[in-house]
């Protein structure tokens, strides 16, 4: 009998330090509460973004610069049986050069709740903001994204295949930014992942593996996103006795809020 009190009792412990290691440290918070400041939703809000992709391909022939014109616009809203909020955020694109024309490109949401601030985009789902929002604070902020999300560019870089092991810091709380030649009073950033692997690489001679992984972002109070940027790329060697380069594959995405209302 006393063996299996003490048996129940070690397993109980267990289950509580297994619980307790499972918590990521966000709070419930209020509705006032500083992360709802830093992503304020509301129908018919938008922002416009200058978007600069670079896509990495196959031996660097086909590295390609993008840029358009984002805006993202809040179209609607609805309100979930545990009382959370979801709203529907439009993206449209149009040419960063003449005439403006805007085409609808994806639609994401924005769920809000007393635990965090929720994006989903590409059908991946962030855990962006969440709540004491203090320096240092940290949590797993793609606890919810699958093994290797980004499989279409071959990553083999353990920081780019395992994104959601990532863990989010804040940064900068309530401090200054300058994006876009304009300053913001009040910002926070979130670093979601820093690592680099011989990142000063010859793509004509050298031989080693290299790879990068970056993501930040940084939201202004009372007006949302106004910078992000986010570089995932591997570096391929070229075979021993080959007379082809090495090369990378990935991608460098930036967000610079230019407008919102």
């Amino acid at each position: 009998m006393m063996k299996n009190i003490r048996l129940a009792g070690v397993i109980s412990l267990l289950t509580l330090i297994t619980t307790i290691s499972c918590k990521r440290t966000l709070y419930n918070h209020p509705d006032n509460s500083p992360p709802r400041y830093y992503m304020p939703l509301q129908v018919g809000r938008y922002a416009i973004y200058k978007l600069d992709s670079i896509n990495f391909y196959h031996y660097g022939q086909l590295d390609t610069l993008t840029q358009y014109l984002a805006k993202d616009t809040v179209e609607n809203f609805f309100v979930g049986n545990l009382g959370d909020t979801t709203w529907v955020v439009e993206r449209y694109l149009s040419p960063a050069t003449g005439p403006i024309v805007w085409t609808p490109n994806e639609t994401n949401t924005v769920n809000t709740s007393q635990r965090s601030v929720d994006l989903t985009e590409n059908n991946l789902r962030f855990i962006k903001l969440g709540y004491p929002m203090q320096n240092g604070l940290t949590w797993s902020g793609n606890s919810y994204i699958p093994d290797n999300p980004y499989q279409d560019y071959n990553f083999t870089a353990p920081k780019n295949v395992n994104v959601n092991g990532w863990t989010y810091t804040y940064q900068n709380v309530d401090q200054p930014f300058t994006a876009g030649g304009q300053t913001y009073d009040s910002t926070v950033t979130i670093l979601q992942a820093d690592d680099s692997s011989n990142v000063n690489i010859n793509i004509i001679v050298d031989t080693s593996f290299a790879s990068r992984t970056y993501w930040s972002e940084t939201y202004a109070k009372n007006i949302g996103l106004v910078y992000r940027h986010t570089i995932l790329w591997d570096y391929q060697p070229p075979p021993p006795q080959s007379t082809q380069s090495g090369y990378k594959l990935g991608f460098k995405v930036t967000l610079t809020l230019l407008q919102h209302n």
